[in-house]
């Protein structure tokens, strides 16, 4: 035979006390927060009386009159990714701490994707997005925002729209790894990046393109675009590279550097001695054929904690109907870093330094 549910009336009647009673110390136990207008021996008691009948909330009754699930959902680009594997798992060890659970999904750089999953997780009552916007989803971004849904945007951002958002210093980062290479002495640098319009993989390029043109050497720049669905195709980019002479390589992503790297050694080529690499983020592959790259270090850790507390404070400002102020667009600080890079020999002397950044 089936247990009974035990309901808030049964340990009402168990301690001798209201149902309201028992249902406002209920509450405030599951929100974590202590009322003192009710007596703590009889809020003590409810609470143990409870625990002895083995007492379940019915969360989506509860759900059903406040409109509040304590979910959130995150959408990325690609959750196998390491960068955004890393910063999930940051959000959703913040998100915890909060009393919320994450939905995740994957857009695949794909904006249908990205619609279907925002209307599957509004369908499951989330409280609110964060998000990394990929190309073509703009309008979808702002259409989100207009609904007042709470909303941070991860790792890019939307032009022209006003939403808060956590984002690293791309520029800054492109013309730092860039620097890195020139201070080794190499000139004939180029850039492999996507054929996208995305917000920080433009700002890579820009600081590429702004360090060599400093540098004096604005007739090297070069960036060959690689869709991001045509990986299969880095063996021939990198071959064309060899033959025109190319020494050094900046990969806008790491995904890109790894394909890189893959090429190159099935090629037979080494590194530094073939190709130099700088890329963003660091990767297994480099400890295990012990390459020589210098790459961006990403604050991860700040990414996720930065993005969890931007829409807690935005969800915390809709239940208190105080509305949103004005948003916030928080940019980190990129730091470079290497495994073992050696010098080829001395720098360009036209180098210029990123104090006029």
């Amino acid at each position: 035979m089936a247990t009974r549910k035990v309901t808030i009336k049964d340990i009402a009647n168990e301690a001798g006390v209201s149902i309201a009673l028992v249902s406002f110390v209920m509450n405030n136990r599951a929100c974590g927060q202590i009322n003192y207008r009710v007596n703590k021996e009889t809020s003590q008691r409810i609470l143990e009386i409870a625990d002895k009948l083995n007492y379940q909330p019915n969360n989506a009754a509860r759900t059903l009159r406040s409109g509040k699930t304590n979910t959130i959902g995150v959408i990325v680009s690609d959750i196998s990714n390491k960068f955004f594997a890393d910063i999930a798992r940051c959000i959703e060890d913040r998100a915890y701490k909060h009393k919320y659970t994450v939905l995740f999904g994957s857009t695949d750089e794909n904006p249908q994707k990205l619609e279907n999953l925002i209307e599957v997780f509004r369908n499951k009552g989330i409280d609110g997005l964060i998000v990394v916007p990929c190309e073509g989803s703009e309008e979808i971004i702002r259409n989100v925002a207009r609904q007042n849904i709470p909303l941070v945007l991860l790792d890019r951002g939307v032009e022209g729209a006003e939403l808060s958002s956590v984002v690293l210093d791309n520029r800054r980062a492109g013309l730092q790894i860039t620097t890195a290479l020139l201070k080794q002495g190499f000139t004939r640098i180029h850039m492999i990046s996507y054929a996208m319009s995305l917000s920080n993989i433009r700002q890579r390029e820009e600081g590429y393109k702004a360090c060599m043109t400093r540098a004096g050497l604005s007739d090297h720049i070069h960036i060959y675009h690689l869709r991001h669905d045509r990986l299969g195709w880095m063996d021939k980019v990198i071959r064309d590279e060899k033959e025109h002479g190319v020494e050094a390589l900046v990969f806008a992503t790491n995904t890109l550097a790894t394909a890189g790297l893959t090429a190159m050694l099935r090629n037979g080529w080494q590194i530094p001695q073939d190709f130099a690499m700088a890329c963003f983020d660091s990767n297994e592959a480099f400890d295990l054929y012990n390459t020589a790259v210098a790459y961006v270090r990403q604050p991860i850790e700040r990414f996720g904690t930065e993005a969890l507390d931007l829409l807690m404070k935005a969800i915390a400002q809709k239940e208190s109907g105080t509305g949103p102020e004005s948003c916030t667009r928080i940019v980190l600080t990129p730091e470079i870093a290497g495994y073992g890079v050696p010098e080829k020999k001395a720098a360009p002397a036209k180098q210029e330094t990123e104090k006029s950044l």
